[in-house]
Parts: structure tokens; C-alpha cells; sequence
């Protein structure tokens, strides 16, 4: 059976942790030298040759007077039971924003 510790031993003596990453990481400093030695890049360096956007969507928050935002659900709810081609709530306002800045865009051009 394995030997027990209390939790303050288990805290003290972290098992296969560099003890430099340790106190990197208590302190909030870099590590003084490198620590990753030998590991394989796990994430590709992004090409600056290339400004185009992320995949995939962005979470923005925004806040909305209560009568939009029941209206917004309102409407969403209505189109999803008339099974209509776009319903949801993010489709909503994707569409309205996309259509006021090629409105607004032309105008500020």
C-alpha cells in the first residue's frame, strides 16, 4: 500500500515537478533559463504575413435595454417554431450588425 502523507508533505513535495518551474510560477517571475529543453514546438508560430481573421467566432458581451432583448428573444423563438432558415439569436444580430456596417461603412468611407 502507498504511503500516506498529510496534505502540508504533499504541498512540500511536488512529485516530478522542476523545482525552477516551481518557483517560477510561485513568484509569478520568468524562469531564469530555458525550461523546456528538447520538447517539440507544441503550437506553430502564427506567419505575420497573414492578416486574416480567426476561425471560428468571438465572444463579445454587450448589454441591451430589456426591450430589445425580449423582443430579440421574441423574434427568435417565432422564427425557430415557423422553422425558419435562421433563428437563433447570434444569427439575429449577426445579420442586422453585418447589414448596418455595409451601411455605415459607405457612409464613413
Amino acid at each position: 500500500m502507498a504511503e500516506r502523507r498529510t496534505l502540508s508533505q504533499r504541498v512540500q513535495s511536488p512529485n516530478h515537478a522542476d523545482p525552477e518551474v516551481v518557483r517560477s510560477f510561485v513568484t509569478q517571475q520568468p524562469p531564469t533559463e530555458p525550461v523546456a529543453k528538447g520538447l517539440p514546438d507544441l503550437m506553430p508560430a502564427v506567419s505575420s504575413q497573414h492578416n486574416s481573421y480567426p476561425v471560428g467566432l468571438i465572444p463579445i458581451t454587450v448589454r441591451l435595454s430589456p426591450e430589445i432583448a425580449g423582443a430579440l428573444k421574441r423574434v427568435s423563438l417565432e422564427r425557430q417554431l415557423a422553422r425558419a432558415d435562421y433563428f437563433s439569436q447570434q444569427e439575429i444580430v449577426e445579420r442586422a450588425l453585418k447589414t448596418w456596417l455595409q451601411q455605415h461603412a459607405a457612409s464613413t468611407a
